[in-house]
């Protein structure tokens, strides 16, 4: 673990002293504000707990030291107050208090020169204490100013959330709750020695968040394709018709022509024949009538069959498979189908 700054120091100590309920006591005087008796009583309650702290009697010197504290806020004290913690089994309370004192004595090193080597005992305990901790890299987005934020039931000052917050190792659980928005509770796994980002979203949008875009418009196409087949399926009906008419049509006219030839030769026929002729002229009326309608029929159906084939199908539904297509493919030598099926 780094050597944190003193803002850093002073955060992580805000987030311990909240963890940890009986840590609150009172405040003493700066050290170079204090009065001589101040002092003395100061210096009393610390010989008092370094007694009981070298008997290895760590809860009686954690009070003493307190005390002590309460009356003058020494950096030397704070250290004493961190090892006894440390030696009680609260790590993460003694990991802030270390760092505390380390603050501290730096800020009055210029006073007393003896600062300094509590400043140096203070670091390089406290990063040997920090190998027995782990420490959660918070990441909180989308909050508001009733947001709570707790870690192991212990909540977070907001001005701590931005620093690495200490934890035993093992499991832990952050919690964080926004009114008018979902809480957020996550159980995390913590080692000894580990750092663990963990990103917090309280559900509240900010001012820079950019509304969700809207969905893409609806364009609604053909629901059905031209009704094509139907008139090409017609026109090739007619067309087969005509055709087969014409071919019957046609047969019965040349025969009957046939027959008159072989009785009248090449005479006009006489009038007993007027019955005869006149069917079949008939035959060849509506043998010619078929021709026409059949070839009328087969280019309607042609035409209708390219403008099927050739025309655009319907969008298909999103997710629907897509519909069947064909085209006609001409070629120098050869008229086919192309298409997807």
């Amino acid at each position: 673990m780094g050597l944190p700054n003193r803002f850093s120091v002073a955060l992580a100590l805000g987030i311990s002293t909240v963890m940890t309920a009986h840590a609150a006591f009172a405040a003493g005087v700066d050290p170079a504000q204090a009065t001589a008796v101040q002092r003395e009583q100061a210096q009393a309650l610390f010989l008092k707990g370094k007694q009981k702290y070298d008997a290895r009697d760590y809860k009686g010197a954690l009070e003493n030291f307190r005390a002590s504290i309460e009356i003058v806020q020494s950096p030397n004290t704070r250290l004493y107050v961190a090892r006894a913690l440390r030696e009680l089994g609260s790590l993460v309370e003694a990991y802030a208090e270390f760092g505390r004192a380390a603050a501290e004595a730096k800020e009055h090193e210029h006073e007393d020169g003896r600062y300094g080597k509590a400043a140096e005992a203070a670091n390089a305990e406290r990063a040997d204490l920090g190998k027995r901790l782990g420490f959660l890299r918070l990441a909180v987005t989308h909050t508001s100013d009733a947001t709570v934020l707790s870690v192991g039931g212990s909540p977070i000052l907001r001005a701590g959330w931005a620093e690495p917050v200490p934890v035993l190792p093992g499991s832990v659980v952050v919690e964080l709750s926004t009114p008018g928005a979902p809480p957020v509770s996550k159980a995390m796994n913590v080692s000894a020695g580990q750092s663990v980002n963990l990103p917090l979203d309280g559900g509240i949008a900010g001012p820079g968040d950019a509304p969700p875009p809207p969905p893409p418009p609806v364009v609604e196409g053909p629901t059905s394709r031209p009704p094509w087949r139907p008139l090409w399926i017609a026109g090739y009906g007619v067309g087969v018709v005509g055709f087969v008419t014409f071919a019957i049509a046609g047969v019965s006219s040349n025969n009957t022509a046939a027959d008159l030839a072989a009785k009248c030769g090449a005479k006009p026929c006489p009038a007993g024949y007027a019955d005869e002729i006149s069917r079949g002229k008939t035959e060849q009326t509506i043998a010619n009538v078929g021709l026409v309608f059949g070839i009328i029929g087969a280019l309607a159906g042609t035409t209708f069959l390219v403008l099927d084939l050739t025309s655009k199908p319907p969008a298909p539904a999103p997710g629907a498979a897509p519909t069947p297509q064909a085209s006609l493919v001409f070629g120098p030598s050869y008229v086919g189908l192309h298409g997807t099926f």
